[in-house]
């Protein structure tokens, strides 16, 4: 056997939830909802381009919370690490961030409607803020 890649991931909600993470997902990380197979769960598929990489399914009960869980988060590969800012704020999103070089790479961390914890990887690229520092003469 030989593994490709990751084919999604599952995220798991509530009832109330779903139309949050849904929004969450589609508003602040760029995602689209779009054709999902069917299920004996509602739920909702996420797609990057063709792919969905994000699957929410419903549950009837909150499953458990906090930094214990057995998935510690979940890691996007992302470019425009500003207009990502900008949405965040523009959105009241809480997160925190980490610039790392070398390898060059901004970090942003933040946490779904649900409770799980986003990574937001930039390669190569500054954070406004240090590239503004940086081009200072």
């Amino acid at each position: 056997m030989k593994i490709s890649g990751i084919n999604h991931i599952n995220i798991v909600t509530t009832p109330a939830q779903l139309a949050d993470v849904v929004t969450f997902y589609e508003q602040i990380i760029g995602l689209k909802q779009g054709l999902r197979a069917p299920s004996k769960r509602d739920g909702a598929w996420l797609y990057c381009g063709d792919t969905a990489i994000i699957h929410v399914s419903v549950v009837p009960e909150p499953p458990y919370a906090g930094a214990d869980t057995p998935i510690n988060h979940v890691a996007l590969a992302c470019s425009d690490v500003g207009a990502c800012m900008q949405n965040l704020a523009r959105n009241h999103i809480v997160y925190t961030m980490d610039y790392r070089s070398p390898p060059e790479m901004t970090q942003l961390f933040l946490y779904d409607p649900a409770g799980v914890r986003i990574e937001l990887n930039f390669a190569g690229e500054q954070p406004p803020t240090l590239q503004e520092h940086t081009h200072d003469t």
